[in-house]
This record gives structure tokens, C-alpha cells and sequence, in this order.
């Protein structure tokens, strides 16, 4: 069974593909321990930039590999928990991290999306040590 969540999580890296699946109105929240993307974006052109700014630090040439654990329900409501495993280009680092995407939908675009995903270990990564942590009184050694 495929769904809005799912198809968001197999469409990662491709921006392209990702904002074929967007409404117009989306918004996107993160969790604000990620710092200066933290929080929640609307529209569909923030959403595509914040797209653009979270993928940065990865490596394009490498890409995106998303294992799937679970997926599940239907155009309007859906969730897809998956380890998301790429590389980061200022270091060549392999990231690999576990996410989950809740999606609401509404003519088989999404609307909303929700994310989380483990933000300290994203901070263990010395290549997006630099990218992330700009929350005020917050030091990653």
C-alpha cells in the first residue's frame, strides 16, 4: 500500500518529486531543536526552500536511501516510519538516521506534515555541526 507519507519519504532528495506532491497550502513542522529550520513553515514555496536547506548538507551524488518500516493510512491521514541513510558532503560522513512523517492530505495533496527524527544525533555528525545548532545557549562539542 502506498501512501502520501510514504510516497514523501521515497521522494527524498528529489525536490522535484517532493513538491510534485504538495498542496499549496502545506506546512511542514520540525522539531525547534533543529534550530534555525525549526518549527513550522507554510505555503508551498517556504516549504520547497526549506526543502532545499535541509537537503543541503547532503551529498546529491550519493543520494538518498530510505528503508521503510511501516506505512500506513489513507488520502487524508497517513504515517511512514523509515531510516533515511546519505552522506554528508563536508565530510563524507554516512549519516544514517530514523524519521517519522505524519501527513494529512486532501485531493492526493499534502497539506501537512509533521516530522520527527532523532535531532541529537543529527547533531553528532561534525559535518552538520555547522549546518544546525544556532539555538541560543545551545553548544554541540
Amino acid at each position: 500500500m502506498n501512501t502520501l507519507a510514504g510516497d514523501l519519504a521515497r521522494a527524498l532528495g528529489d525536490v522535484a518529486a517532493m513538491q510534485q506532491l504538495y498542496a499549496d497550502d502545506i506546512s511542514w513542522t520540525l522539531p525547534a531543536t533543529l534550530g534555525r529550520i525549526g518549527g513550522t513553515t507554510e505555503g508551498k514555496d517556504a516549504v520547497i526552500k526549506l526543502n532545499k536547506i535541509s537537503l543541503a548538507p547532503y551529498s546529491k551524488d550519493a543520494g538518498f536511501k530510505v528503508d521503510i518500516h511501516h506505512e500506513f493510512g489513507d488520502g487524508e491521514g497517513s504515517v511512514a516510519r523509515y531510516t533515511c541513510r546519505a552522506t554528508v558532503s563536508a565530510t563524507d560522513e554516512g549519516y544514517v538516521n530514523e524519521y517519522v512523517l505524519i501527513v494529512r492530505g486532501r485531493d492526493g495533496k499534502i497539506t501537512e506534515v509533521v516530522e520527527y527524527l532523532d535531532t541529537l544525533k543529527v547533531m553528532h555528525y561534525e559535518g552538520l555541526r555547522t549546518f544546525l545548532p544556532r539555538i541560543p545557549g545551545v553548544v554541540v562539542a
